[in-house]
């Protein structure tokens, strides 16, 4: 029996084959990376995201199962509920507040830890600290801090004399208060990954144009303005964009703080989402109002991107 090794044509289909299989494997290799993730993503978002939609436009009973399909009608009643309209309000109104701190702020961090001073590395570390605390542990943490009488902010503006009689303002109970006090804590959460990107975007402006500038004459603050925000403007527009979703679909801080309370002062979409469709276990309104508010953040974003040209500079 002859040796199949000694056939010349078998040893080149045989080397044939290595190489198609080496080149499959160099195919496949990139999709087997991203098969985990994309199975997740589409299992915990895009699945989740299909099945809401349908509930949208049918009824559901306590069980979870469809019993009809509606077509819009579940829209068509949303957009006449008081309740719904006043969460879409809340939520604008809290993004109003919260988008410009959550982008000044740390932009102004960012400026002050590039200046190399002395202990400069210990408020940079300080700065991102808010990096490592939870947004469960935040809250908790500032719970105390809000406190009516036993917390630290009404206790300084007592002191200082800012706010009369200020050990009288209960911060998370108080309809004109509760919702600052959650901008507050959502700027802190949020500040140490916002700080961090914008120190590095600040740390890569060009060292050569800064020089320029000042054996022109100009200020700090011109440099900033003319030269280091249209460098990073980048930055800040992905900045700007991910606070202004985080604004309007913000719940977390609601749901371990108010409850939505006073008087639907804080009840945000998202919450309004939480309590009708889990709380209530009406699915179909929740469905229905999951779809609005992505809808109503998708709309900003898109008014986002439509003057990025305007104002973003990747040269």
């Amino acid at each position: 029996m002859r040796n199949s090794y000694n056939n010349p044509g078998a040893v080149s289909v045989a080397s044939h084959n290595v190489r198609h299989k080496k080149k499959l494997i160099k195919i496949l290799k990139p999709y087997l990376f991203l098969a985990p993730i994309t199975i997740f993503t589409i299992l915990f978002s895009y699945f989740p995201f299909i099945k809401t939609f349908i509930f949208s436009l049918s009824k559901v009973n306590v069980a979870g199962e469809i019993t009809k399909f509606v077509g819009l009608d579940n829209y068509i009643d949303i957009w006449r509920r008081p309740d719904f309209i006043t969460a879409i309000k809340v939520s604008l109104k809290f993004a109003a507040m919260f988008v410009p701190l959550a982008v000044i702020c740390p932009l102004l961090l960012a400026l002050i830890a590039n200046r190399a001073k002395f202990m400069t590395k210990f408020y940079q570390t300080c700065f991102a600290l808010p990096m490592a605390v939870s947004m469960s542990a935040s809250c908790l943490i500032f719970k105390q801090l809000l406190h009516r009488r036993v917390g630290l902010l009404n206790y300084f503006l007592d002191k200082l004399g800012v706010y009369e009689n200020a050990t009288a303002i209960d911060w998370l109970s108080n309809a004109k208060w509760a919702l600052p006090a959650i901008v507050i804590i959502m700027i802190w959460t949020g500040i140490g990954f916002n700080f961090m990107l914008l120190l590095a975007a600040v740390r890569n402006v060009p060292t050569e144009l800064l020089e320029a500038a000042s054996l022109e004459g100009a200020s700090y603050w011109q440099k900033v303005r003319k030269i280091v925000i249209p460098v990073i403007s980048p930055t800040l527009f992905f900045v700007l964009c991910t606070q202004m979703v985080k604004g309007l679909t913000m719940s977390g801080p609601v749901m371990i703080l108010t409850d939505g309370g006073p008087l639907g002062a804080t009840t945000t979409m998202i919450y309004y989402v939480y309590s009708t469709g889990f709380k209530s276990t009406n699915y179909a309104l929740g469905s229905t109002a999951s779809i609005c508010s992505f809808l109503i953040a998708f709309v900003f974003l898109l008014f986002n991107f439509k003057y990025e040209k305007r104002g973003v500079n990747y040269d």
